[in-house]
């Protein structure tokens, strides 16, 4: 059975064999519409958004979040990126396209010699403020500590 998914002009039909192909590639979670947890996988802190993913992909790191991101602009898929799940305008979910859910990446690398930190993309303000903080260092950002810093910045 293929998956149906949107993309910005309708809708299209990605076969069978590339989205087993696409989800064996992937060393996180895909989670799919009928799959245990997808109402929560799908859902933001803005439950006005209702969104309906055909793919979630919940990325263990770089190498999924790539392989994600090439599957969509292969197949011209809709794509949306979560970060810290915080998004008011619900731009980090999708109808029917992949979200790369970046939750599970949530390393914060901190640097006290050069001032600086790194951090990934699911990372919330909570867990930066929490390691600069051991070194005496503070990052200017949001106030609320679980909004993701991805989300925040790009913002």
């Amino acid at each position: 059975m293929a998956v149906q998914v949107r993309n910005r002009t309708g809708s299209t039909i990605v076969d069978t064999a590339a989205v087993e192909a696409f989800i064996s590639s992937i060393h996180g979670a895909v989670i799919q519409a009928g799959d245990d947890g997808y109402d929560d996988a799908r859902a933001i802190q803005n439950g006005l958004i209702d969104r309906r993913p055909a793919l979630i992909v919940r990325a263990s790191g770089p190498a999924d979040v790539i392989a994600a991101v090439s599957f969509a602009r292969d197949n011209d898929l809709l794509l949306a990126v979560r970060g810290g799940g915080h998004n008011v305008a619900g731009n980090a979910v999708c109808d029917g396209g992949v979200v790369v859910d970046l939750t599970r990446m949530r390393s914060v690398r901190v640097d006290p010699a050069a001032r600086t930190a790194r951090a990934e993309g699911g990372a919330t303000w909570g867990e930066l403020d929490r390691e600069t903080q051991v070194f005496g260092l503070a990052a200017p950002g949001g106030i609320v500590s679980t909004t993701g810093i991805a989300g925040l910045t790009m913002h």
